[in-house]
């Protein structure tokens, strides 16, 4: 073999691991850059929504659960089980509907849960509170990766105002990377 081919070969496996290793971070890129467009669109092509939903519905419901405790649920008799079960139900619904491009577009953003519910955005806003979203979208949110695995990848999403980081986690697909869970802080949600 020639000197020049052995260059080339070698340069072309280093181009691939560059490739490898930097291919989380060109799709979160990609993300950052459709959230910044507000395209929906292109921001669904980088989410697993089936996956994402489950994810939140089983964080949802595991904490539904800690809130019902089983001493309660004895005492109460049907009643509370068949409330527990309600209410799941109702966690299920609402999930459905906020996972959504938009939805997942605000949690990217590091925006609170409630701001991202559909029926929250149809409420006015007093001048209070509309000022103060304004504040916070000026305030830069911090974005930290890390590799947990060859095939997954954790961004935190973290707040200037000290609030609890959003995990976003993504899972490589072929030679591309979607996001499949969306890890919330649950002292958000109360």
């Amino acid at each position: 073999m020639s000197k020049k081919l052995q260059v080339s070969i070698v340069a072309i496996i280093l181009l691939a691991f560059v490739y490898v290793y930097a291919s989380p971070y060109l799709v979160i890129y990609q993300i950052h850059q459709a959230l910044k467009n507000e395209d929906s669109a292109a921001l669904a092509a980088y989410v697993d929504f089936p996956s994402v939903r489950q994810g939140i519905k089983d964080q949802l419901n595991t904490e539904l659960v800690k809130k019902f405790p089983e001493h309660a649920q004895a005492s109460e008799g049907g009643f509370a089980a068949f409330g527990a079960l309600l209410a799941s139900s109702m966690v299920d619904k609402m999930v459905d509907v906020m996972v959504s491009p938009q939805g997942v577009a605000m949690l990217l953003q590091g925006k609170k849960l409630k701001e991202s519910l559909p029926f929250q955005a149809q409420l006015e806003q007093s001048e209070q509170q509309q000022t103060q979203a304004g504040e916070q979208a000026k305030e830069k949110l911090s974005y930290h990766g890390k590799y947990q695995s060859f095939n997954r990848f954790t961004v935190e999403i973290r707040h200037p105002q000290k609030q609890p980081p959003i995990n976003v986690i993504l899972q490589r697909q072929g030679l591309s990377w979607k996001v499949t869970q969306i890890v919330l802080p649950i002292e958000q949600l109360k």
